[in-house]
């Protein structure tokens, strides 16, 4: 018995199924007489050596004993058998009982290589880091004078990026429309770059939203802050 005791096995199943694969059987053509045998053999073994054999052990030995009884005169059960887990009725009983174990040690030993796998993964706790990060100050502080510059800065950007080849059409542009647009813009988005309300490279229209942002600051409507020198303007809604 290669030195193996009860305690290796998980449950009776565990050493049915050892016993299956020592004798090299196919679990669906097995010598069910052989291997009940065998298993009897074990379970004596075990007691004669004064080892305690666990209860679940022994019901499974007295439940094969009546299945060999009943397969040595041909005996075809049809009375009610009590549905446990170690009651078995028939030969075909036994082999789908192991075989459902099998299919189900593979998964436990899949599962267990998976956790395996896992503790070779580190983690940490989720850290603090307000310490680290810079305290943002805006420049509330902005003349006309940082608005026309950041605007003129604008212009020449847009100057690299005209087209060789224009189509001009005509198209009559209000300042009074334009802050109606610039207002649902800022509806939506409450803060918004400056040069993201040009979106047009057209001389009126550029013009013009210039010329109602300028009317919107006056109106005290808008918000315009600068985080540094250079840096982009920003508008933000009062409402």
């Amino acid at each position: 018995m290669n030195n193996i005791t009860i305690n290796d096995f998980e449950g009776p199943l565990d050493l049915l199924l050892h016993l299956v694969k020592t004798s090299k059987m196919d679990i669906y053509e097995i010598n069910t007489t052989y291997i009940i045998e065998e298993y009897l053999k074990y379970i004596n073994a075990m007691q004669d050596l004064n080892i305690d054999v666990a209860s679940e052990y022994l019901v499974m030995a007295a439940e094969l004993i009546h299945l060999k009884s009943k397969m040595l005169i041909n005996l075809d059960d049809e009375e009610s058998v009590e549905d446990d887990e170690y009651s078995i009725s028939s030969e075909d009983e036994l082999k789908q009982r192991l075989l459902d174990y099998e299919k189900y040690k593979k998964s436990t030993e899949s599962f267990r290589q998976l956790e395996e796998n896992r503790k070779e993964y580190l983690t940490r706790s989720p850290e603090n880091i307000s310490e680290y990060a810079k305290e943002i100050k805006y420049n509330m502080d902005l003349s006309i004078q940082d608005l026309i510059n950041a605007f003129l800065e604008y212009r020449k950007r847009l100057d690299n990026e005209k087209p060789l080849e224009t189509k001009i059409t005509r198209k009559e542009l209000s300042v009074k429309d334009r802050i109606v647009h610039i207002r649902n813009i800022l509806k939506e988005k409450k803060k918004i770059e400056f040069t993201e309300l040009f979106e047009s490279f057209q001389k009126d229209y550029v013009v013009v939203t210039f010329l109602s942002i300028l009317n919107m600051s006056k109106n005290s409507e808008i918000i315009l802050s600068q985080k540094d020198n250079f840096s982009p303007i920003m508008i933000e809604s009062r409402l």
